[in-house]
């Protein structure tokens, strides 16, 4: 089977794709800044910046053959809205959402006109706001935009291009929040399963994109909530005095 470069292998979600896409048996290269895990002891590990061309190269030169591309980064500046600067919104855009441009053009350029795949990795913050969060939503629509701009662009050249979009996942980043009890189930209230989603639930929707199953899936966003963001808030009472309507 044909290979697949996961940026962000080290995180929560990356790991747990490069788990599923092990399982399936694809060969899987990871860039990723922080040292190789343990449990990836196997796979081809390079450690730098995924929007650099030589790093990039490095990727898909370790496994010759790759028609497959998810894209893991992140990076956040949380600050108050009246706080935040232009410098803090370019970096968090360059990491978040720019660094998928280079991957994307290397993908289809050394896939050769054969079909290929992206999964771009991006959030409910996308479509929501949420204090201090500003850069981090910004850059994930950002990443959407790029994907469905990618899917129309590049499709006549075999390229296939979604995002998947979760909402609260439980990663090692936010354990400070589903490892304690109160959060944990004042979090979980906000589902309608009561259940919270974990990596894997994420990687198997990744991994389901890039096959051959979802062959004419393309330009779409996936969101992977458990229905979290399709819950209407519930009115004040006042709100339904009138009756129905």
């Amino acid at each position: 089977m044909s290979g697949v470069v996961v940026l962000g292998g080290a995180g929560g979600i990356g790991s747990a794709v490069v788990r599923a896409l092990q399982a399936e048996g694809r060969p899987v290269a990871v860039v990723d800044v922080a040292p190789k895990p343990s449990e990836h002891a196997g796979v081809p590990w390079i450690r730098g910046d995924a929007s650099d061309p030589a790093v990039i190269g490095a990727a898909f030169d370790a496994l010759g053959d790759v028609t497959g591309l998810v894209h893991c980064l992140l990076s956040e500046h949380r600050a108050p809205f009246t706080e935040q600067t232009t410098d803090a919104l370019r970096e968090v855009l360059d990491i978040g959402a720019v660094s998928a441009l280079e991957p994307l053009q290397q993908l289809v350029a050394r896939a050769g006109g054969r079909p290929c795949a992206a999964v771009l990795v991006s959030s409910i913050h996308a479509g929501l706001a949420w204090g201090g969060q500003a850069p981090y939503a910004m850059a994930k629509a950002a990443l959407e935009a790029l994907g469905r701009a990618a899917a129309v662009e590049l499709g006549p050249r075999g390229l296939r291009c979604n995002t998947v979009r979760p909402g609260f996942v439980m990663v090692p980043r936010n354990a400070h929040r589903w490892q304690d009890a109160g959060t944990r189930e004042a979090l979980s209230g906000l589902q309608p399963s009561g259940e919270l989603a974990g990596p894997d639930d994420v990687a198997s929707v990744i991994a389901f994109l890039l096959g051959d199953q979802a062959r004419f899936v393309s330009g779409e966003t996936v969101t992977v909530d458990g229905a979290m963001t399709a819950v209407l808030p519930e009115p004040p009472p006042s709100f339904n005095r009138g009756g129905p309507g």
